[in-house]
């Protein structure tokens, strides 16, 4: 019997090697099959799925942060830390999430309106720059000035989008946070609360949306991280779904 096997000619292409009458028709499986293995060798992984977007969250988040002398320098900077690695995966602009932050003093101070800082670069370096102020911890008045930011057009707030607020917290204040935290809820507004401190579970409980098991953490102030993502997402489930309604 006669064997047949393949190389490649001088004249470019290959060529039967010891091809008998007959043998033209398993030459050419032979070489369909050599043109699809080679063919299957070089194709490309496939990439693998891209992570959910946060595009598409169109929402005004203001951050509520404990600026008083009740917070060390070193817890200060970490929650700065925290708030912009909960809030880089966002996408910022007019027609997606625009933040601020108002500090909890001895006088409530907002850092910078809405729609000052409409990319991530540039949020970045505004959080990075902000500065403990020092002083009482005022929260009630804090959340009373919220009530007024959340809402007005001249600090960047936009209507008829979700209103959510993020208050960092050592667990303690001041003064009374009942009556302003309840008017913001009354308003539509979506509170979370992360406690660094002991603080009064009760009081705090009281003062998130409900349920409190997705919208109030207790946490030490070196182990924010473990929060970030379910925070990031649950912020975004509000937003999108108030968004929606």
């Amino acid at each position: 019997m006669t064997e047949l096997g393949l190389c490649w000619a001088p004249s470019g292409g290959f060529k039967v090697v010891g091809a008998g009458p007959g043998s033209a028709m398993l030459a050419k499986v032979v070489f369909s099959l050599f043109l699809w293995l080679h063919f299957a060798v070089g194709q490309d992984t496939p990439e693998p799925a891209p992570l959910p977007s946060t595009s598409n969250t169109e929402g005004d988040l203001l951050l509520l942060l404990d600026s008083s002398a009740s917070v060390s320098r070193y817890e200060f900077s970490k929650v700065k830390e925290f708030m912009w690695d909960l809030l880089h995966p966002f996408t910022f602009g007019p027609r997606d999430v625009q933040t601020s932050i108002i500090h909890i003093s001895t006088t409530p101070s907002m850092e910078f309106p809405f729609d000052q800082h409409l990319s991530g670069d540039s949020l970045r370096k505004a959080i990075g720059g902000t500065r403990q102020r020092m002083g009482d911890t005022n929260t009630g008045k804090a959340l009373s000035l919220a009530k007024e930011k959340l809402f007005s057009s001249e600090a960047g707030a936009r209507p008829d989008v979700p209103k959510v607020l993020l208050w960092v917290t050592d667990g303690f204040s001041t003064d009374d946070i009942s009556e302003p935290m309840q008017l913001l809820k009354d308003m539509g507004v979506t509170v979370f609360i992360v406690s660094t401190g002991r603080g009064n579970f009760l009081q705090l409980s009281a003062a998130a949306s409900p349920p409190s098991d997705t919208h109030l953490h207790f946490v030490d102030v070196d182990d924010l991280p473990i929060i970030t993502q379910q925070l990031r997402d649950a912020i975004r489930d509000v937003i999108r779904a108030n968004r929606l309604h």
